[in-house]
This record gives C-alpha cells, sequence and structure tokens, in this order.
C-alpha cells in the first residue's frame, strides 16, 4: 500500500518522502464507517526491515491500496482434542 499523506504525530509519512521508501505496510483490520470521519478506515501495521514500527488507524483516503502481496499467506487448521 502507498500512505497518500503524512499521519500526524506518526513516523510513516506519505510515498512521496524519501524515507517511506524504507517502509511497507499492511492492512491489518477494515474499520467501518465512522461519523465522525464520514469514511471508512483500515488498521495498519508499518514495517522496516521486517521489524514493526508501529500500528496505525487511518482512514480509507489515505493509502492506496496495491494488489502486491507480501510474503505467503497460509491457512491452517486447527483440530480440536
Amino acid at each position: 500500500m502507498i500512505v497518500l499523506q503524512d499521519v500526524p504525530e506518526s513516523l510513516t509519512v506519505s510515498g512521496e518522502h524519501e524515507v517511506q521508501r524504507s517502509f511497507r505496510a499492511v492492512i491489518v483490520d477494515e474499520l467501518p464507517f465512522s461519523e465522525t470521519l464520514q469514511e471508512s478506515g483500515y488498521t495498519i501495521e508499518v514495517f522496516r526491515q521486517g521489524e514493526t514500527v508501529e500500528v496505525l488507524s487511518v482512514p480509507a483516503s489515505w493509502v492506496k491500496v496495491l494488489p502486491e502481496v507480501w510474503g505467503k499467506s497460509e491457512i491452517s487448521e486447527i483440530v480440536a482434542s
């Protein structure tokens, strides 16, 4: 994903900044429509060199979701004993 604007009081800055190129982010959760913000949003986890830098909640209009998949998705089954 690309962050489209700087997130206040955060290390996360828009994709136009040089520092942003060293960060990666993934969507952790989708947030429902908010009367205050008048839009839905996302909780995102921001990484630098594989380490979590911060977890943020941002309005959907602040990010551009890309079709890229980071890492490998695995599904496991839990069997009750």
